[in-house]
């Protein structure tokens, strides 16, 4: 278990470095494009509508080969077939990705004007597809790099792609005033840039080896989970449609900015986590852990110092977004972060369940769970979003991410006579429950006392944590030296 972890922290740790310096990015960002003197908040939310969409795009047309290169590389049924596996793979993605470079190409204008209610932005678009044509394709090299455990070439791409983006965005909304269309514009430039020096140093370095029959075995693991992928999705992006159907773009523009908040969790702490452990936990069950007591322990750490996490940054979140040149309309985001970051650690729960259903091929308990949960979103968003507008949307993620996670547990214990340590969530979300709520009635306060007080509720939660029992002294120093340890090295 000492190895499994340090292999996870050491991982997660450079995941974590990369994730911080897209958030920074994010943050960059934040202040042109929160900023009314370069995008208004409808604009904002179109913007998110096409990132949205492109994430759609993204499971579509991928058609699950990254995971299913994931799969088959990790198990040791297939090692005779590793080395053809990622050539295989990425020539399939090409051809999947020429089919839908030429689709979208022809129906942009309809799409523009469902999506963006004008036909004539379809040059908006245009540039959408590009975007989404990059990423498809550099899933592959970078799920290679995932495989490998080369964590930190894999930050280092990212980064790469941040700096670019970056400049692009400087260049083409601050200096040339090209508002929205500059914003994605810059995006499809970084993932062009990015995604052709990730190809070229693949080819460079694998056996351009192409075995047909591999398209076969690719697909066969990874369709079946395009369901679940685009139900998925929806999950994660679905919400905006709703709110642009229900409300209006300038609600779907505060609901953006709310989930990009609380998205800094996902992708700091959820995100770099699922990267690491999906590959370390398919290999530790692959290796003999059969009883599951790697994923069962993870799963408690996980809950214990993500539910701090989320505790942190909803306290947080109204002075963040203070600080930015931003539309007054956005400080409203603060009821919604709280919501949307629990249901980011239900994601984070989901992750490593979901990992035992994977480990035994069972694409279709997969798929049926993700589904479920997808369905039961929309119904609670039609339900609730007119009552509670954007606060609607984001107690519907909540829920039915749980759902989601609890429906991962029933499949797992299919195969994996497993039992999951669900009191713990249930402390841990009951202890940030309580501590939010004590720091809701500072909100016009002065800044410093706001601040002073709301960090003395944040610090309050590790002694909770030990009077609660969760943790034990043990478990604090074998927490504290491992972080050390990863630290040192």
């Amino acid at each position: 278990m000492k190895s499994i972890s340090s292999r996870l922290l050491r991982q997660s740790g450079f995941y974590a470095l990369g994730n911080i310096a897209l958030k920074a990015s994010g943050l960059a960002l934040a202040v042109l494009y929160l900023n009314p003197n370069y995008l208004s908040v409808e604009e904002f939310g179109y913007f998110g509508l096409m990132i949205a969409t492109t994430q759609f795009g993204l499971y579509a047309v991928g058609l699950g080969l990254s995971v299913g290169l994931m799969k088959l590389m990790a198990d040791p049924d297939y090692e005779a077939e590793r080395e053809a596996l990622p050539f295989t793979a990425l020539v399939t993605t090409l051809g999947s990705a020429a089919v839908a470079l030429v689709a979208l190409w022809l129906i942009a204008r309809p799409l523009a004007g469902l999506m963006l209610g004008d036909p004539a932005r379809d040059g908006l678009i245009h540039l959408m597809t590009l975007y989404l044509i990059a990423k498809v394709i550099g899933a592959i090299p970078l799920m290679l790099l995932r495989v490998e455990e080369r964590a930190g070439w894999y930050v280092m791409a990212m980064i790469a792609e941040v700096v670019v983006l970056l400049g692009a965005v400087y260049v083409l909304m601050v200096m040339k005033g090209m508002g929205l269309t500059g914003l994605m514009g810059a995006h499809a430039l970084a993932a062009g840039t990015s995604t052709t020096a990730l190809i070229v140093a693949m080819l460079i370095r694998m056996p351009w080896r192409f075995e047909r029959r591999l398209i076969r075995l690719l697909i066969r693991f990874g369709l079946p989970l395009l369901i679940a992928s685009l139900a998925s999705w929806f999950l994660n992006a679905g919400d905006r449609y709703l709110l642009l159907w229900l409300a209006d773009a300038a609600t779907v523009g505060l609901y953006e900015w709310a989930a990009r908040l609380a998205g800094t969790l996902n992708l700091l702490v959820v995100q770099s986590f699922n990267l690491a452990f999906s590959v370390i936990g398919l290999k530790t069950l692959g290796e003999g852990d059969r009883d599951g007591q790697v994923h069962r322990q993870t799963l408690r750490h996980f809950v214990i110092w993500t539910g701090w996490a989320v505790l942190g940054l909803s306290l947080l979140a109204y002075d963040l977004t203070l600080l930015l040149p931003a539309d007054l309309t956005y400080l409203q985001a603060d009821t919604l972060v709280l919501f949307l970051a629990l249901g980011f650690m239900n994601y984070g729960v989901y992750y490593v369940i979901i990992n035992v259903v994977y480990a035994a091929g069972r694409t279709k308990a997969v798929s049926i769970n993700v589904f479920g949960a997808a369905v039961l979103n929309a119904v609670l968003n039609v339900i609730l979003i007119p009552f509670l507008g954007a606060f609607g949307a984001a107690l519907a993620t909540f829920l039915a991410y749980l759902a989601l996670g609890i429906g991962a547990a029933y499949f797992a214990r299919q195969d994996v006579p497993l039992r999951f340590p669900w009191g713990v969530y249930v402390v841990v979300v009951g202890i940030v429950g309580v501590l939010y709520a004590l720091g809701v009635p500072g909100l016009d306060w002065s800044v410093p006392a706001r601040l002073g007080a709301r960090a003395g509720l944040i610090l309050a939660y590790p002694p909770l944590i030990m009077l609660t029992g969760l943790y034990s002294r043990d478990d604090a120093r074998l927490v504290w030296s491992s972080i050390r340890g990863w630290m040192k090295r």
